[in-house]
């Protein structure tokens, strides 16, 4: 049996929910008038459905006396598995209820490689300490991929950074991550009082692939700021910068959430004179899909966690 809108199919046969509803209210008072009374529906109506699927059953359901309705062969037959399909279809909406409200269901989340490092542990685990019934499933990968499972309905959000230039996705900010600089303990900069845009030039640089949004914006801020650094080795992992700039091989511009959870004190961080640059985190989904419960409350838990780790620091 398949239940297709509000009606149920046993193999080509259609039943209407509101038919085998006339046939039960009939087969439990005894006869159309109080059957009609009990549906709140006019006696004629009630009557056309009864006859509509005595029709596609190829059966006779009642055989109609003249001072009694009673219930043929057919019908005996069938009122146990209308009883049964009424009771089905009447669970399912309670059981959407339920499993919203009690946060059972499943999601799907996608996060860029330079946010899930930082935020998606703590965030996973407030997640699954508030919604133990969940599952939840993870797609750590690239803007460009994301913003596809995100359109292909493959995912139900997607954790990115703005831009996203999309006409199919929606977006909500949830927070601004400054980017800040990444020095070794023996760089010159780190005795700085104040470092300014200017300071950067000609100074050995390490980045990210522009694949990474993250090195979208980086190449972005250095063209407007008119600094042209000098970029002598690309990576695809910031835990690659960080190791770089560590052992002085040059120098970076990494995202706040980063320092926040580098407990290596192996790279010193400085901020950019009243220039930092910052990145904008924003929760995304399919512009014609509602965002869920568990969806809404999974974008909540991770500004939590960001918040958490800032004034931890």
């Amino acid at each position: 049996m398949y239940l297709i809108g509000n009606a149920y199919s046993v193999g080509s046969i259609i039943m209407e929910l509101h038919q085998l509803r006339y046939f039960v209210a009939v087969a439990e008072t005894g006869g159309f008038s109080k059957a009609a009374k009990r549906c709140y529906v006019a006696q004629p109506s009630l009557s056309q459905q009864i006859i509509k699927l005595e029709h596609e059953l190829g059966q006779e359901l009642f055989e109609r006396l003249s001072r009694k309705i009673v219930l043929t062969e057919a019908g005996k037959a069938l009122l146990p598995r209308a009883r049964l399909i009424l009771k089905e279809a009447g669970n399912i909406k309670s059981a959407i209820h339920e499993d919203v409200d009690s946060g059972s269901g499943t999601l799907s989340v996608g996060l860029i490689p330079t946010i899930a490092p930082y935020l998606l542990p703590g965030s996973l685990d407030k997640y699954h300490k508030r919604f133990p019934m969940s599952r939840i499933k993870i797609n750590e990968n690239l803007t460009e991929r994301l913003i596809k499972s995100v359109v292909n309905l493959e995912i139900d959000l997607a954790i990115m950074s703005l831009p996203i230039d999309d006409p199919l996705i929606q977006t909500k900010p949830i927070f601004d991550d400054p980017l800040v600089l990444a020095l070794s303990p023996e760089h010159p900069l780190t005795k700085a009082k104040n470092i300014k845009i200017s300071d950067l030039k000609e100074i050995p640089f390490i980045a990210l692939e522009e694949e990474h949004c993250l090195g979208e914006q980086v190449k972005s801020f250095c063209y407007e700021k008119q600094i042209n650094p000098d970029i002598i080795c690309r990576t695809w992992n910031l835990s690659t910068i960080q190791q770089c700039v560590s052992f002085g091989n040059g120098i970076s511009l990494v995202p706040k959430m980063l320092v926040m959870t580098d407990s290596s004190n192996n790279c010193e961080y400085r901020e950019i004179k009243g220039q930092s640059p910052f990145r904008t985190v924003v929760a995304a989904w399919h512009k014609d899909r509602k965002l869920s419960k568990l969806a809404a409350e999974f974008v909540s838990i991770v500004n939590e966690e960001y918040n958490f780790l800032s004034e931890s620091n």
